[in-house]
């Protein structure tokens, strides 16, 4: 693509970004004043990995402000299939930024939860209905689409560097909604009826 139609898309993802990360906060807020019994405490790592997640979330803006640096500079590829590359990148950002929506307004206050609630209870609608983590999943894809449509280097590698955050997320939080202080076998039944980023097939062929 050329980059003034990359500086237009930009504008576009970045104003998108900028809706979701406002709808997201404001869905989120009741979750920060709730009274915790459980807290997840991630190492350092882990949380550096979690902020790296707002490097895609602020490239577009990049991208529209210099696009000699974000978009055709050391750190962006060039191939002869880069048009499908952003194609389908393109699709992947979507899909994980419809999910991410989805996902957020069915988890509402647990989305600013790094733990469990006084009154914590199973969130299983929406897309919650068929995977554990949507939001975790959509983070991935909206990096990784980003990363192929600006054909970047630094986003394709933000996406890797999540996904081993991601797996210290899921696991802890998954071991701590199992345990007493979380939802106990309510979760593990939810557990095993889900599938963590995809569907099972058997809930597929409903």
């Amino acid at each position: 693509m050329a980059a003034g139609t990359v500086q237009t898309l930009a504008v576009l993802l970045g104003a998108a970004h900028a809706v979701v990360l406002v709808l997201g906060s404001r869905w989120a807020r009741p979750g920060r004043v709730a009274p915790v019994r459980a807290s997840l405490h991630p190492p350092l790592a882990v949380r550096g990995g979690y902020a790296a997640l707002v490097v895609p979330l602020l490239y577009p803006a990049v991208v529209v402000v210099s696009p000699g640096w974000g978009y055709e500079g050391w750190s962006n590829w060039s191939s002869p299939i880069d048009v499908a590359l952003q194609g389908a990148g393109l699709g992947v950002w979507a899909a994980g930024m419809i999910v991410l929506v989805w996902a957020a307004k069915d988890l509402g206050r647990y989305l600013s939860v790094d733990g469990a609630t006084e009154d914590h209870e199973l969130v299983a609608s929406g897309p919650y209905r068929y995977i554990r983590h949507p939001v975790y999943g959509s983070f991935t894809a909206i990096a990784a689409g980003a990363g192929l449509v600006f054909r970047s280097y630094l986003l394709v590698g933000v996406a890797a560097v999540w996904l081993v955050a991601a797996r210290w997320w899921v696991r802890t939080e998954e071991a701590l909604l199992s345990s007493p202080d979380g939802l106990g076998d309510a979760y593990r039944s939810y557990s095993e009826r889900t599938g963590r980023f995809l569907p099972r097939l058997r809930q597929l062929r409903r």
